[in-house]
């Protein structure tokens, strides 16, 4: 471990270092942003099925973001600030900030095609699947890391480093309690080629270090988990195609082996200008009941919401596995409004054993969802779905459920995100 630090200091130093040594400092542009989203949902059975006794929710939760920028072209940074409440969930003289954080402050030194970040950050790759900024939710996902990179017209490679403590030690070891990041350390390697007549290629390979060690002794015993993966797809005018396949091994934070894996094919198809087809599929197995390895992946720090249907009933960690299976209409007017109108379809992947007999049919859920631009910098969206759950989908998901009980939700959202200054110097 001592070696694997010493060498992450180094590069982190000695790489900025040669940067400057090569590149004269210049004026630059300053802009400042702000992003302010409040969002009202309605829940009646989102995320696993409701009893016909149980009352739906609703809330409005509000996001509210500043940054600053700069760049000059060698030297780049950001500093964004962010609130997450619900209203009404504070007092008007409330002086409770454990909301209120830093979501990026990063500086980067960039020189002909490489460049280095250093500070919190998002991690965004490919279609989100594993790693991703998580937008949907209000806080986001964001990493403390080192970021080293090569980028050009084909090629596209990403290192990333990180290594967390919990509070400040001396003399005491390394015992990390995952009070803030869920992992110790980490080592990412991406890379993704691309040319102009719309191939893609990727692939990216994550070790993970967790603490499983004792909290009372402070005794440190680090695991480590493998995730792989690859992303291949195609995309012109007319239709797109995209192939996923993951595999994860290692040891998780749970100390449990792992032996999993996670296959998805999605694509679409403009039929003209106004509307588009699209569809696919996703496949997550279930748990081996003579296994002693977990077979279901963990997706890690992914955005959920962007797959399985929008009333988030699957996550990809489910013991009877899921089979997901969809179709979707986007209608585009035109004149800024854009509608859209989705199938999805579920299976286990295990048989579920319902009163005596074996299931896997989970149940269908119908998403219907707008955006409406009303400025380029505000945005109005919303959606609505229900699910027509079966008897067999209270016990996938393992609680008390009533698929008889109608199961709906619903969100509307606006997103106001202008620049509020904009300068060189």
């Amino acid at each position: 471990m001592k070696r694997i630090l010493t060498i992450i200091l180094l590069v982190s130093i000695l790489i900025p270092m040669n940067l400057i040594a090569q590149q004269e400092e210049t004026g630059g542009e300053f802009s400042i942003d702000i992003n302010f989203r409040p969002r009202f949902e309605y829940r009646n059975g989102y995320n696993y099925p409701r009893l016909e006794s149980d009352d739906a929710s609703a809330f409005i939760s509000n996001r509210a973001r500043i940054g600053a920028n700069f760049d000059n072209g060698f030297f780049s940074a950001r500093v964004a600030a962010q609130d997450i409440s619900l209203w009404g969930q504070k007092m008007q003289n409330d002086n409770d900030g454990s909301r209120f954080t830093l979501n990026e402050a990063w500086g980067q030194l960039t020189h002909n095609n490489f460049f280095a970040r250093v500070g919190r950050q998002s991690l965004n790759y490919d279609d989100g699947r594993i790693l991703s900024v998580s937008n949907w939710t209000p806080t986001g996902i964001w990493h403390d890391a080192i970021k080293l990179g090569y980028e050009d017209n084909l090629n596209t490679l990403h290192f990333i480093l990180a290594y967390n403590q919990s509070r400040e030690l001396t003399n005491a070891g390394t015992f990390y309690e995952a009070t803030g990041q869920p992992y110790q350390n980490m080592q990412t390697l991406w890379y993704q080629f691309h040319n102009k007549s719309g191939f893609t290629a990727s692939a990216v390979f994550i070790n993970l270090g967790f603490e499983t060690g004792d909290p009372k002794t402070q005794i440190s015993d680090k695991v480590y988990m493998q995730t792989m993966g690859t992303n291949i797809g195609y995309e012109n005018n007319r239709f797109n195609i995209m192939g996923t396949a993951y595999y994860q091994m290692g040891t998780n934070a749970n100390n449990q082996s792992v032996n999993a894996y996670m296959l998805a094919l999605r694509g679409g198809y403009n039929v003209n200008p106004t509307f588009s087809l699209y569809g696919g599929m996703e496949f997550h197995p279930g748990q081996d009941s003579d296994s002693d390895k977990k077979r279901f992946m963990d997706l890690l720090y992914r955005s959920n919401h962007s797959f399985m249907g929008a009333m988030d009933y699957f996550k990809g960690n489910d013991p009877y596995g899921v089979f997901h299976k969809y179709l979707g209409l986007k209608w585009n007017s035109g004149k800024k409004l854009i509608l859209d109108l989705s199938y999805n379809h579920f299976n286990s992947h295990k048989e579920i054993d319902v009163s005596g007999k074996l299931k896997k049919n989970l149940g269908s859920e119908i998403d219907f969802k707008f955006n409406y631009p009303i400025r380029k910098y505000i945005m109005l969206e919303g959606g609505y779905s229900f699910m027509f759950a079966t008897d067999a989908m209270p016990i996938a998901k393992g609680r008390p459920g009533d698929p008889d009980a109608w199961q709906d939700w619903a969100y509307i959202s606006l997103t106001i995100n202008p620049t509020i200054f904009k300068g060189s110097f």
